[in-house]
C-alpha cells in the first residue's frame, strides 16, 4: 500500500514540478533578455517619431515605449544598458558594398584615408619597407585629383621603381597602376594593343604610363597571386570588426559568385556573421547560361532560407566611371576633344545584350542592380526596366540603378513610375578644393543634375543609400550622413554645399540608410525600423543628429552596435 501511494506520488510530484517548469520557462521566455532604456530612440517610422526605450527578447524587439512601461517588463535574467539619454536608431544597411575587396585591403596597401599625392607616396612607402616579405605589393585607394594629369604614371610614382611588383587600385576600382615590374612580369610593352572595354594607358612616345583602365586590369591581375581561402576569411573578420564598430548591420555586396558566397555561409556556420548578407552574382555579356542557371539554384535554395544570408540578386555594368571618360553619356565630355573616339564615354556590352540579359534574369525572379554612372547609360537602364514590365509575368519587382552620378532631368520622374530604386553614394560626392576632374569631365551644363537625391526624392522615387566601399573614400554611413545632409566634404567644404539644392534632410538620409535598403531586398516587414517584431539591429550615437549642427555630423560616433539582439561593439561608459 504504501508502495503503490508512494509510486503514485512521486509521478505526481514530477508531473507538478515539470508544469512548474514549463510555467518558469514560458514567464522566462517573455521576460526581455535586453532592455534599452533612457534614450532618445528614432523608431525610422516618421520624421520625427522617437520612444525612450526598447525591450528585446533574443534576436526581435518586443516592445517599444516609455523607459516607465518597458523597465516594468524586466525579468532577473534581464540586462539593461541605459542609454543616458543618447540617440538610437535601427542598424545601418549598407545597400552597395564589396565587403569581400574592402575587407581584403586591410591588409594591402589603404589608402583611402591619403588626401594628396605626398600621403600616397609616404603611405606606400611605409608598407613596402614594413612587407619586403611579400610577393606582390598590392592594396586601393589613390584618387585621380591626385596627379596634375588626372592619372598616375611612372615618374609621379618612381618611388615604386623596386624589384616587387606593385598594383595599386585607384579609389573607385575602375583604374589602377602597376609599377615597372609589374608590366614587365605580365608583358606589358609598347606594343601591347588591348581592345576591350579600358585602355593600357602610353605616353606620347607610345610606351605604358603603368596606369591600366578597367578591364585592362586584368592583364596585370591575373598574375597576382591568388589569396588563400583562409586568407579571405581572416580578412573578412577584420571587416566585420570596422562594420560593427561604424554600426553596419546588413551588407548587400554589388558584385560577386558563389565561392564569396561560402565564405559568408562558412562565417555563419561558425556563428561569427555579425552582417545579415544579401549576395548579387555579377553578369556580364559573356556569362553563360549554365552560370545563370546556377545562380538561380544559389537563389531559391540559400537565398530566402534565412533571415542572415539571401543570394536573389544579379548585378550588372552597363559603363564606367566619368573620372576615366567611360561612364556613357548622352552629350560628349565636356574636357575631350570634339574628335575623341570615347567622347560619349564606353558601354560596358552592347545595349540589346544587356536588355536580352536583364529580360532573362527578371524572368528567373532576380532583383536587379545595374552600375549606371552616366546618364545614357541611366536611360538605357531605365529602358531595359520598362522593357522587362511589358514583356515578363507581372509581379512586384524591385530593381535598382546604382550610383546615378548624372542623370537627364527628363528620366527622374521615370524611376518612381517604374517603381525602380535608386541606389546611391554620399560618399562619392565629395568635392575638393578647386574644379575636380569630375567636374571638368561633365561640364557646367550636368552640373545641376548631379548626385540629386533632393530630386529623386521629390518625384517619389525610393532613395537607397551606401558606401561602395572600397570604391570611395570611407565606408562609414555616418560620413555618408555629413554629405548628404550638407553637400560638403567632412572639413566643411565649400561653405553652403556643393549643388546645394540637393540636399536633403537627416531624416531622409538616415531612411535612406536603414529602411530603404531592407525594402530594396524585400524585407522591410524585419528590419529597417525599431518597431515591435523586428530583428533587434539598434546602434546608438555619441551625438544626437537631431539635435546638433549638420555640419558637426561627421564628428559622431557609434557607441554601441546590437546585432541580433546581442552586443558586437561597445564603446558606452
Amino acid at each position: 500500500m504504501i508502495s503503490y501511494f508512494s509510486k503514485h506520488y512521486r509521478i505526481y510530484l514530477i508531473t507538478l514540478i515539470t508544469v512548474l517548469n514549463a510555467c518558469t520557462l514560458l514567464n522566462k521566455k517573455e521576460e526581455p533578455t535586453l532592455i534599452l532604456t533612457n534614450g532618445h530612440i528614432w523608431t525610422g517610422k516618421e520624421s520625427m517619431d522617437f520612444v525612450e526605450a526598447i525591450a528585446i527578447t533574443e534576436n526581435t524587439i518586443t516592445q517599444i515605449g516609455t523607459s516607465e512601461s518597458i523597465a516594468g517588463l524586466s525579468g532577473p535574467d534581464t540586462k539593461i544598458i541605459d542609454l543616458q539619454g543618447k540617440l538610437a536608431t535601427a542598424g545601418f544597411n549598407d545597400a552597395h558594398i564589396h565587403f569581400l575587396k574592402g575587407s581584403l585591403g586591410l591588409t594591402q596597401v589603404e589608402l583611402s584615408k591619403a588626401e594628396s599625392l605626398k600621403d600616397v607616396i609616404s603611405m606606400t612607402q611605409q608598407f613596402i619597407e614594413e612587407n619586403t616579405d611579400k610577393e606582390w605589393i598590392t592594396g586601393r585607394g589613390w584618387q585621380y585629383t591626385f596627379f596634375e594629369t588626372g592619372l598616375p604614371d611612372h615618374q609621379t610614382m618612381k618611388f615604386t621603381d623596386i624589384d616587387q611588383p606593385v598594383f595599386i587600385r585607384a579609389y573607385d576600382g575602375h583604374s589602377a597602376y602597376a609599377n615597372k615590374k609589374a608590366l614587365s612580369i605580365a608583358g606589358i610593352t609598347s606594343a601591347t594593343v588591348f581592345n576591350g572595354f579600358g585602355e593600357v594607358v602610353k605616353d606620347k612616345k607610345g610606351e605604358p604610363t603603368g596606369t591600366l583602365k578597367e578591364n585592362a586590369m586584368g592583364l596585370v591581375d591575373k598574375f597576382v597571386p591568388p589569396l588563400s581561402k583562409t586568407d579571405k576569411l581572416d580578412a573578412l573578420r577584420k571587416g566585420l570588426e570596422l562594420a560593427a564598430s561604424l554600426g553596419i548591420t546588413s551588407i548587400q555586396d554589388a558584385n560577386g559568385d558563389e565561392s564569396d558566397l561560402n565564405l559568408f555561409i562558412k562565417l555563419l556556420d561558425q556563428r561569427e556573421l555579425t552582417v545579415r548578407y544579401a549576395a548579387a552574382f555579377s553578369v556580364d555579356e559573356n556569362t553563360s547560361n549554365e552560370a545563370i542557371d546556377r545562380f538561380s539554384v544559389l537563389k531559391d535554395s540559400i537565398g530566402l532560407i534565412n533571415q542572415y544570408i539571401r543570394a536573389d540578386a544579379i548585378k550588372f555594368m552597363i559603363d564606367g566611371v566619368i573620372e576615366s571618360h567611360s561612364a556613357a553619356m548622352l552629350k560628349p565630355y565636356a574636357d575631350l576633344p570634339a574628335d575623341s573616339k570615347d567622347k560619349y564615354g564606353s558601354p560596358t556590352m552592347p545595349f540589346a545584350r544587356y536588355n536580352d540579359l536583364v529580360k532573362l534574369v527578371d524572368q528567373k525572379g532576380f532583383r536587379i542592380y545595374t552600375h549606371a554612372i552616366g546618364d545614357s547609360g541611366v536611360r538605357v537602364a531605365l529602358n531595359a526596366y520598362e522593357s522587362v514590365l511589358k514583356e515578363n509575368k507581372a509581379r512586384e519587382r524591385r530593381h535598382r540603378i546604382e550610383h546615378i552620378e548624372t542623370i537627364s532631368p527628363l528620366d527622374i520622374d521615370r524611376f518612381a513610375k517604374l517603381n525602380v530604386l535608386a541606389s546611391m553614394e554620399p560618399n562619392h560626392a565629395q568635392p575638393g578644393p578647386g574644379e575636380s576632374v569630375w567636374e571638368r569631365a561633365i561640364g557646367p551644363e550636368r552640373l545641376p543634375y548631379s548626385f540629386a537625391w533632393k530630386a529623386l526624392l521629390q518625384s517619389g522615387a525610393n532613395l537607397v543609400f551606401s558606401s561602395d566601399w572600397p570604391a570611395a573614400f570611407s565606408i562609414d554611413p555616418i560620413r555618408g550622413l555629413h554629405v548628404a545632409v550638407t553637400r560638403t566634404n567632412p572639413k566643411g567644404f565649400p561653405e553652403g554645399g556643393w549643388i546645394p539644392e540637393q540636399r536633403i534632410s537627416l531624416p531622409q538620409a538616415l531612411k535612406a540608410y536603414t529602411f530603404s535598403g531592407s525594402f530594396s531586398s524585400f524585407e522591410e516587414n524585419k528590419k529597417g525600423l525599431v518597431a515591435p517584431g523586428y530583428l533587434a539591429d539598434v546602434i546608438v550615437f555619441s551625438e544626437d543628429l537631431f539635435k546638433i549642427d549638420s555640419l558637426q555630423i561627421n564628428d559622431t560616433k557609434i557607441l554601441l552596435t546590437i546585432f541580433d539582439g546581442k552586443v558586437i561593439y561597445n564603446q558606452m561608459n
